[in-house]
């Protein structure tokens, strides 16, 4: 699933970003463990990013229990970080051009960098997504796998631009971009597959197998390449978080029965997934604040106009937060969203999130009548035409 807006957990606080390309939670979830990887210390991070016009930049991570938000100021695009960490980790490079909150930012503001021990060099011509960072083994090996990935993110970028320029009346560009979205998805999934199987005692490998989860909806697959790592990764408490995402994966995987739930309307009056059994119901993820999920409204409304009548409803869940009550009123309002809409307003923390395993956004979930899965992550006329597909076998 691309195009959507994602969170950074890190244990504890949970910061939103719009984004244009998705990053699996698992990555940012724990530090490597101490055993697997070099002992943990003191870190210095050095940035030269000439072209950033950003007057701050920010780094996300956590020192043991701690989630640490670090800031300095950027001059003349040079920056610099200095702290302690408990264990290695990924962690987030934020640079908001002037203007732009630091809650919500795009892909391009933010660079992925890994925290251990020694010296770290973040340098880049252009915008941060595109740094790199050098000085410590887990950022070599990172620089080596994102410059294998690089031509077809690059794209899929190119893709995502020409998207959001098409004619939403478009269908037939349409149905060629996620042609073209699918195939490129696919070459990436054969990349981060091939660094799997060859680096599989590699600590790294459990970052890319988070990356590779993330282009990889089977999570059969997902779960090979975990078990082909050696034991020493397996068995690391990253290796072990993989597992419990994979295993939340697998309770959202086709054919599983989905997990039910029961949030409030805007009138606060409980509603269950389980009242809805008996139809074909599209469970759908959005918040007002996201960009992609906004453009995605009038193709689930559409969806919705159309096939109503035939046995289908939609039920949507908003993880905006409870100081975003108004704004998700009105963006049902203005959206014209008439069917069922539920949210608790706890955002990315809410329990349906973790029970659907929910870290970007939008995403949506196609369930029968018997309320199991029959297909994920329906965008465009691929929702239409999978409806048309089901009803017209009923």
């Amino acid at each position: 699933m691309r195009g959507g807006c994602f969170v950074l957990r890190n244990h504890f606080p949970l910061v939103p970003l719009c984004i244009v390309k998705f990053l699996s939670a698992l990555a940012a979830l724990l530090p490597l463990s101490a055993a697997v990887v070099a002992a943990p210390g003191p870190f210095v991070v050095r940035g030269y990013l000439p072209a950033t016009q950003a007057h701050k930049a920010y780094l996300n991570y956590h020192h043991g229990a701690t989630y640490v938000v670090d800031s300095a100021v950027v001059i003349k695009g040079h920056f610099q970080f200095k702290g302690v960490v408990a264990d290695p980790q990924q962690a987030s490079l934020l640079l908001p051009p002037p203007g732009t909150p630091y809650t919500h930012m795009l892909a391009e503001d933010v660079a992925t960098i890994y925290l251990e021990k020694g010296a770290i060099t973040v340098t880049g011509p252009g915008q941060p997504m595109q740094a790199v960072a050098t000085g410590t083994p887990l950022n070599h090996e990172h620089t080596v796998l994102t410059a294998q990935t690089a031509p077809l993110q690059a794209q899929l970028a190119a893709l995502y631009a020409a998207r959001r320029r098409q004619p939403a009346a478009d269908t037939a560009l349409a149905r060629q971009t996620d042609a073209q979205e699918a195939r490129l998805n696919q070459q990436l999934q054969g990349v981060y597959a091939a660094y799997l199987r060859a680096h599989p005692a590699n600590p790294y490998s459990l970052y890319a197998l988070a990356e590779y989860e993330a282009y990889q909806p089977d999570v059969a697959a997902s779960a090979a390449l975990f078990q082909a790592l050696a034991l020493s990764v397996r068995t690391s408490p990253q290796g072990q978080l993989m597992q419990q995402q994979l295993a939340r994966l697998q309770r959202t995987a086709l054919g599983a029965q989905a997990p039910d739930f029961g949030l409030p309307d805007p009138s606060g009056k409980l509603v269950k997934l389980s009242d809805l059994r008996g139809q074909y119901v599209l469970v759908d993820f959005w918040a007002s604040w996201c960009k992609p999920c906004r453009a995605e409204n009038p193709t689930v409304a559409k969806a919705y106009a159309t096939y109503q009548h035939q046995n289908f409803t939609v039920i949507s869940i908003s993880l905006d937060n409870q100081s975003a009550r108004a704004a998700w009123l009105k963006a049902i309002q203005d959206d014209g969203l008439t069917w069922t809409q539920v949210s608790d307003l706890h955002g990315f923390n809410t329990e349906v999130a973790q029970q659907y395993a929910i870290s970007a956004i939008p995403q949506n979930f196609l369930l029968d009548p018997q309320g199991r899965i029959v297909a994920k992550n329906l965008r465009g006329d691929a929702l239409s035409q999978k409806l048309a597909q089901v009803l017209s076998a009923n």
